[in-house]
């Protein structure tokens, strides 16, 4: 096998390692937005409505929210791994696309910490707000493939 053949390969083999993968295609999208952060060992913790009149309670972030929208968003806070905090509130649907768990770690950005909702949020599991740099990717993949399909 050729030098070219066994590096398409290898790059074949890292655009494929979807863990790093999704990070780092979360990494290029966060770029563009004024607010970023990287954490590690994550807690979510889902705002809830309690009392009369209703408040939203849960997580330190949870307070900023109204009742009527409160139960739509969770608090995510873990310990800094870069950028410029150390909690966010995101989109419960957000993070169910990026696959963010306890524990997990991720990299985000938005508008601000509680201004979450357009912006981008990836972890090792997937990334949500990412399709516009995933299409150029998934090309790039689609080349690989044909090149090694055509080596067999």
């Amino acid at each position: 096998m050729s030098f070219f053949a066994l590096s398409m390969v290898g790059a074949y083999f890292f655009v494929s390692n979807s863990g790093k993968f999704h990070l780092f295609q979360g990494a290029q999208a966060v770029g563009g937005f004024p607010y970023q952060i990287g954490l590690t060992t994550v807690t979510v913790i889902p705002c809830f409505t309690t009392g009369y009149p209703p408040l939203c309670e849960g997580g330190t972030l949870c307070l900023t929210k109204d009742a009527a929208s409160c139960t739509l968003y969770s608090d995510v806070s873990g310990s800094p791994a870069g950028g410029m905090g150390m909690n966010a509130l995101f989109l419960n649907t957000s993070i169910a696309q990026a696959g963010l768990t306890s524990g997990g770690q991720l990299i985000a950005g938005g508008m601000s910490n509680v201004l979450m909702d357009n912006g981008v949020l990836a972890s090792t599991a997937g990334c949500a707000g990412c399709m516009a740099k995933a299409n150029k990717v998934d090309k790039i993949k689609e080349v690989f493939d044909y090149v090694i399909a055509s080596f067999k």
